[in-house]
């Protein structure tokens, strides 16, 4: 069977100027002791256009940090393949405005996970971040480039959600991508949304997608979302099962290649690009063997006896491998629906400012303005502007 790799999320670079508490690839401000040079990279891009890649995603680290990624960006031009970045915004001037005007990518793409500052910037790990995203989003409009916004998130922001959706219809965005923080790089496993907050979370998404169509054009849950619940179709649409390998890419600034960038555990690396090329790994009929020749016995706990386990394949991989080497989906609306949920723990939404404080206060203390602040867990009904 041939695989295309439609979507191809690629980290160009390791290097961060932000060091958030969430980051899956626990990047930094300094690059990896190897990046791929810019000969490297186009002979990536090369093997992309052979290959059939329809989209990649430019990210990071910060991807804007990377000299080369004009050269980059007119290079995927030159190949026909569409392009989008996705950035912190601390690196939005004018200069890197006019850059990204010249490449036109598809979209530009900035992460929220607050609507104000102190949390905003607590959360990303460097003042200033957050008045550098107001200064970018006027940029971006002001020059043409429609932003869009991917939200991360986890128990300290969950009920940031209804505030973080008024601040983007302020500031007139109108695609959103939310998606949750799970156990890899930095993210503490304590911090991870329950299932109870993950099922209002889905609840939320669907109420911004039906009451709040006509202020965006798109507003959606990562595909890490849905699955096969009757709920789920509404959500997200059809679960077709995780597309790692199959029709989707992660490629890393050292050229590492996995079949999702979120995979980050050693054994789901296929290759280096350094050593091989991009199109051998890919093509390797030994590659990618967790989807491509997935089979139920792979599965555990619930997913292995559930009645959907062939078609919905136990989910996205990285929800269900990342708190331990199983295959079983903590975060499934079907699993949900059926037997509810796992635990009262997993059954919670309120957390208390004391319980959060000791979950991210060994990693950065709390701003101080947290505890003068108004705290809502119920993001449905919450009328308050916190």
């Amino acid at each position: 069977m041939t695989y295309t790799p439609d979507v191809v999320v690629w980290e160009v670079t390791y290097k961060c100027n932000a060091k958030c508490i969430h980051c899956g690839s626990d990047c930094i401000a300094q690059e990896k002791p190897y990046q791929l040079t810019t000969a490297e990279c186009l002979d990536i891009i090369q093997d992309l256009k052979e290959l059939g890649a329809k989209l990649v995603i430019l990210s990071g680290g910060e991807p804007l940090l990377r000299k080369d990624i004009g050269a980059l960006a007119a290079a995927l031009n030159r190949a026909k393949i569409d392009f989008a970045f996705i950035s912190n915004g601390l690196a939005l001037n004018e200069h890197s405005i006019k850059l990204i005007k010249a490449v036109k990518p598809r979209a530009f793409g900035l992460s929220i996970d607050a609507a104000d500052a102190y949390m905003h910037d607590y959360i990303r790990g460097h003042k200033g971040t957050f008045d550098n995203l107001i200064k970018g989003i006027k940029l971006l409009h002001e020059n043409g480039i429609e932003p869009s916004v991917v939200t991360t998130i986890h128990k300290l922001n969950f009920s940031q959600l209804p505030k973080i959706r008024d601040f983007l219809i302020e500031n007139g965005i109108r695609l959103w991508q939310i998606q949750y923080a799970d156990f890899i790089g930095r993210m503490p496993k304590e911090a991870m949304i329950t299932e109870g907050q993950f099922f209002e979370l889905s609840k939320f998404i669907l109420d911004t997608k039906v009451n709040y169509r006509k202020y965006f054009d798109i507003a959606l849950g990562a595909d890490v979302m849905g699955y096969m619940s009757d709920y789920a179709q509404s959500l997200q649409g059809p679960w077709l099962g995780c597309h790692a390998g199959l029709n989707v890419l992660g490629l890393g600034s050292d050229g590492a290649v996995r079949g999702c960038l979120s995979l980050q555990r050693d054994e789901y690396i296929e290759g280096y690009t350094t050593q091989r090329s991009l199109k051998d790994i890919w093509n390797d009929k030994n590659a990618f063997s967790y989807n491509r020749h997935f089979d139920c016995s792979m599965l555990t706990g619930y997913c292995k006896d559930c009645i959907y386990a062939a078609a919905c394949k136990g989910g996205c991989i990285r929800s269900a491998t990342s708190n331990s080497c199983e295959r079983c989906n903590p975060y499934c609306l079907y699993k949900i629906e059926e037997s509810g949920f796992t635990s009262d723990e997993q059954a919670r939404i309120e957390f208390s400012k004391e319980e959060i404080a000791a979950l991210y206060d060994p990693i950065s203390k709390l701003p101080q303005e947290f505890w003068n602040d108004t705290f809502c867990s119920n993001i449905l009904e919450c009328q308050c502007k916190y």
